[in-house]
């Protein structure tokens, strides 16, 4: 080979180089643009169940939205804790839960395909909406965590959550550019409710002292939706 030849040669082959390490800091740099959170947790009481709401903040980026429309199945999965606050010991943990919210999207149909399953939830939905789908990944709403008979009105208790991600099955050129982009390092820390107290009433409004309101948010958030059923 000429010594031009091989100049030519090792020039394209650092221009890739560079090209390539330059897209995977881009992506890096997007994955962690905004840390995620877990917000707005309230605790009720639904007949003899104890159950929570939560929101996740900031739980997608451009990245994220980017490998959702691209096909990438993205899950998050959502670790729940019912803990009796403790002076001298570990709090003990009453009850628990793990929620894992999915969404893939269907590029022939397009549409996104939504699940959430785990202790007594299965839900399924499918819409055309990013919003919606956006919407229902982030939410936890009326996750059944424990017992009411477990709880005790003297001792006080919390709700504690931290969310992760998981990307499912990576294919080419995904399982390439995002080897680099460290995803299932997306994790949130524990967020916890207020100290809770179980009261004695009928009400589930009154269930609870020091219980945060639910977030209500958009009474229309189902209208885009094409089905959607729980089991």
């Amino acid at each position: 080979m000429k010594p031009w030849t091989t100049f030519q040669t090792k020039r394209i082959k650092t221009s890739l180089l560079a090209l390539t390490l330059g897209l995977t800091l881009c992506l890096a740099s997007a994955a962690f643009a905004a840390d995620p959170a877990i917000v707005n947790i309230s605790v009720g009481k639904s007949g003899n169940l104890v159950t929570m709401d939560a929101t996740l903040a900031d739980g997608f980026n451009d990245s994220i939205l980017e490998a959702i429309e691209s096909g990438v199945p993205m899950t998050f999965t959502y670790h729940i804790e019912l803990r009796q606050m403790e002076t001298l010991w570990l709090d003990k943990l009453i009850g628990s839960a793990t929620i894992e919210n999915t969404v893939q999207y269907d590029s022939l149909k397009k549409v996104y395909r939504f699940s959430s399953s785990g202790k007594n939830v299965k839900r399924k939905v499918i819409t055309r909406d990013k919003t919606l789908y956006q919407k229902l990944m982030l939410t936890l709403e009326s996750i059944p965590i424990a017992s009411a008979y477990k709880l005790k009105p003297e001792d006080n208790y919390y709700v504690r959550v931290k969310a992760d991600l998981e990307t499912d099955r990576l294919w080419f050129p995904f399982n390439y550019l995002l080897f680099f982009v460290p995803f299932n390092d997306f994790k949130t820390a524990w967020s916890k409710s207020s100290p809770l107290k179980i009261m004695d009433s009928d009400s589930p409004e009154e269930s609870f002292a020091k219980s945060p309101q639910p977030d209500v948010g958009d009474s229309k958030v189902m209208n885009h939706v094409i089905r959607s059923f729980n089991r």
